[in-house]
């Protein structure tokens, strides 16, 4: 199997556990990556051989350790990528994800490593001290405030139970990328603060977000 088709499927999988709470069957991941399903199970019976997933007795397809290193790195990468060529290169959402899967299996981990620190460095500074913001297709990070008509994470009540869709800025990316917010993660709103600032929940994980950053996150309820 070529390694970018095994990539591929155990990103599939780990974003499809994690956006359903449940394990996808091979229906699941022909529909997703728009593989004949027989061809998806065919692959499944190698992928179980080199270890990289367990099949279920009911059609579901479980990541190991290693299949879920695999995928949660080649999640890392395409949301790195792609947060580098919409934020910074001006591309819009589609193009910038669709160029990420593309560059996604060739990059090194660290050029992604690099790519990251710089995405969390300090925006430049013009004269009068504020952030610079420029037009989509200049050179220079576009800072979009909030997610337009699309719902944000600031217009949930405590207890909400979401799933991220989005995330706008270069602000954002200096914050999330390391938290494991990212498209398809789910999240728990635990405590809205007077300021405006949140606390949710995170992979069983606690974090605080400023109402700038949380603003930025698009979100829908869960099924």
């Amino acid at each position: 199997m070529r390694t970018s088709l095994r990539e591929d499927y155990l990103e599939a999988i780990c974003i499809h556990t994690g956006r359903y709470s449940r394990p996808p069957s091979a229906k699941d991941l022909s529909a997703a990556l728009n593989i004949d399903e027989g061809e998806v199970r065919i692959d499944m019976d190698e992928l179980a051989r080199q270890g990289d997933i367990s099949l279920g007795d009911d059609g579901s397809i479980s990541l190991t350790d290693r299949g879920l290193a695999t995928g949660s790195q080649i999640i890392k990468r395409h949301e790195t990528l792609q947060c580098f060529l919409r934020d910074i290169l001006g591309m819009d959402q589609v193009s910038a994800s669709d160029e990420a899967c593309r560059i996604e299996h060739a990059v090194s981990d660290e050029t992604i490593d690099r790519l990251g620190d710089y995405l969390r460095s300090p925006p430049p500074q013009s004269k009068q001290g504020g952030s610079t913001e420029m037009a989509p297709g200049a050179q220079g990070p576009v800072l979009p405030d909030t997610c337009g008509f699309a719902r944000s994470l600031v217009d949930f009540g405590e207890g909400e139970q979401l799933i991220v869709r989005d995330i706008l800025g270069q602000k954002c990316a200096k914050r999330l990328l390391d938290l494991g917010v990212v498209p398809g993660q789910k999240v728990t709103i635990k405590r809205k603060l007077r300021n405006r600032s949140l606390v949710v929940q995170v992979k069983d994980c606690d974090v605080a977000l400023s109402p700038e950053i949380a603003s930025a996150i698009c979100v829908e309820r869960t099924p």
